[in-house]
């Protein structure tokens, strides 16, 4: 009788616990893989942007607001890049015009500059790319050009150094000419100046500043090849020094710097393209200078560069190229299930908000029609 009743108030315990939880916690043999972990962070319901937009640019401002600017609208069978622009507010939740930029262009790069103001550089202008660069001032809500790229660029990256100059490497100029050469904007000056040579043309890769002032290029392509190789600028050499290759040839991917130093290399395609969609991910060690395979993402994707975010609590959401939102576990290095967009978008922007939660904007989705919806990852 005492057992039974001994029993009998066990299982009343592990109910309340079940009840206060919401679910028991799964114990699993250290021999058997580790469970997908569901995340039930909250999405908010979509919200409307002014534009269409798709490869646009998604720039967090000094006062906590959002820069939107530019990217590409759908004209018949034609990608028309757009001068529009607009600020997110997120203390309203509202997006309101602000002036347009000098010229259109989408596949552009924006970086926040020290003193506040935004740079664009590059990308492409109607029918052909540009070399084109401009400032936005948030005092005035106006666009201004500033010194121009040496050659017109597009598939480039953008790294602001610690210095808060800014790298402009890579990229494809006229008849998809691989630029060796990089370019330094200096906005104390606002001039641009060649840096170092490229060990490799690429285009479409991705560029990290790495916690010691150095930045991690890895992947892209040049013309119809993917590179599996990557390299390091230092800028106090101005010179690039091949490092470790990639496990595989990866363009259109995303790279996150972790809090431990390393970087996160997830996603991407191979030369099929669309059909060439990967799972697979990396982790860079920068103090060995080596990539190793990781856990896959759930979800294949690719066309995500600016489409994942390190959150606060040094996980990573990951939620461009698939309408499927993942976070990649610092802890596990493993990506879980999180929510899902109502469908998959490419070229979308993830913005890491002032106070953790992450704007989601634009995208196109698989038949390219760029969206006007955002939305609230908290």
């Amino acid at each position: 009788m005492h057992s039974l009743t001994r029993s009998l108030s066990l299982l009343v315990i592990l109910f309340a616990l079940v009840a206060c939880t919401g679910r028991p916690r799964p114990v699993a043999s250290p021999d058997a893989p580790a469970p997908t972990i569901t995340y039930l962070d909250e999405l908010s319901p979509a919200l409307k942007m002014n534009v269409k937009r798709a490869a646009h640019t998604a720039t967090q401002l000094s006062d906590g607001k959002v820069l939107i600017a530019g990217g590409f609208r759908e004209e018949g069978t034609s990608e028309v890049s757009i001068a529009s622009a607009e600020i997110y507010d997120p203390e309203t939740n509202t997006f309101t015009p602000t002036g347009d930029m000098q010229a259109a262009r989408s596949g552009h790069t924006a970086t926040l500059l020290p003193d506040g103001q935004v740079l664009l550089v590059g990308g492409w202008e109607p029918g052909r790319r540009t070399a084109t660069a401009e400032l936005f001032d948030p005092q005035t809500g106006r666009f201004s050009y500033t010194a121009s790229l040496a050659v017109p660029r597009a598939g480039m990256t953008a790294t602001r150094l610690k210095d808060g100059r800014v790298l402009i490497a890579g990229g494809e100029s006229a008849r998809n000419t691989p630029q060796l050469i990089a370019e330094i904007y200096d906005p104390a000056t606002h001039t641009l100046s060649p840096t170092g040579r490229l060990s490799n043309g690429r285009s479409a890769h991705t560029a990290t500043l790495l916690n010691d002032g150095r930045a991690l290029l890895a992947g892209g392509n040049m013309g119809d090849d993917v590179l599996a190789s990557a390299e390091i600028y230092n800028p106090a050499t101005e010179t690039f020094t091949l490092t470790g290759r990639l496990n595989a040839v990866r363009y259109k991917h995303a790279a996150v710097l972790l809090r431990s130093g390393n970087v996160l290399v997830m996603g991407g395609s191979n030369e099929a393209d669309w059909n060439g969609k990967y799972t697979s991910a990396e982790i860079y060690d920068a103090q060995a200078g080596v990539f190793t395979r990781t856990a896959d993402l759930n979800s294949e994707r690719f066309k995500l560069a600016e489409a994942a975010v390190l959150l606060d609590n040094g996980n990573v959401l990951v939620g461009g190229g698939n309408r499927q939102l993942e976070i990649f576990d610092a802890a596990s290095q493993r990506f879980n299930l999180s929510q899902q967009l109502d469908t998959d978008y490419y070229f979308a922007v993830l913005t890491r908000l002032q106070d953790g939660r992450v704007l989601i904007t634009g995208g196109y989705d698989s038949r390219i029609q760029p969206t006007d919806r955002a939305w609230i990852y908290n």
